[in-house]
């Protein structure tokens, strides 16, 4: 399914899809950074080296539980963030410092318009009209009725665009890592997101 940045709340009914969009924001942004020559410090971390964002060159195999290997460029994690969000500050780094050292691309999105240390280039939820009543990012992830709160994490299928929620608060890399594992097995046997069960929750985030 692909994002529409006219959904309506119909959405709300349907299940959870990163639709039309998200492979082309994710392109729009590379090009934009490339462009612009923006510049990301490695890990978040104050006086580290800065390093250039740009879609990995190599693939990047992770073996499954079952067997099957697959390559984590496929794949992308979207984050759900707030720079106000004293959840999303204990989290950030740990989440940020593992994508890079997995090569797996992190987008950060802001519901409160400013990114942090660890993402400090966030993307903000926009509403495509002044008749849509919540912007269409948030519809196309929280769509299937998951409580807005931060930080939310999902997987995307960049070819597909297909979203899987991976987890909501504050959780340590170990479990994401399991989950990430469950989720992609569940896109390469074409699994429904709505039909994995509720999505899990440490209860330490802020809710909306």
């Amino acid at each position: 399914m692909k994002i529409n940045h006219l959904l309506s709340l119909l959405m709300l009914l349907t299940p959870l899809a990163a639709q039309a969009t998200v492979a082309d924001e994710i392109a729009a942004i590379e090009q934009v950074k490339a462009a612009k020559g923006v510049q990301l410090p490695q890990l978040g971390l104050p006086g580290t080296t800065p390093a250039r964002l740009s879609p990995p060159k190599a693939p990047r195999f992770m073996t499954l539980t079952d067997g099957r290997t697959v390559n984590l460029n496929d794949y992308a994690i979207v984050v759900f963030m707030q720079r106000s969000c004293p959840h999303s500050a204990k989290f950030d780094p740990l989440l940020r410092e593992w994508t890079d050292k997995e090569g797996i691309k992190a987008y950060p999105y802001t519901l409160d318009g400013y990114g942090d240390v660890s993402f400090p280039v966030a993307l903000i939820p926009r509403k495509s009209g002044p008749n849509e009543p919540i912007a269409g990012e948030i519809l196309t992830f929280f769509g299937n009725g998951l409580p807005i709160a931060t930080p939310t994490t999902f997987l995307v299928n960049v070819n597909s665009n297909m979203a899987y929620p991976l987890y909501q608060g504050e959780t340590d890399m170990n479990t994401l890592s399991q989950r990430v594992g469950q989720m992609i097995e569940a896109d390469i046997d074409h699994l429904a997101p709505d039909t994995l069960g509720p999505v899990p929750t440490s209860g330490e985030a802020t809710p909306q």
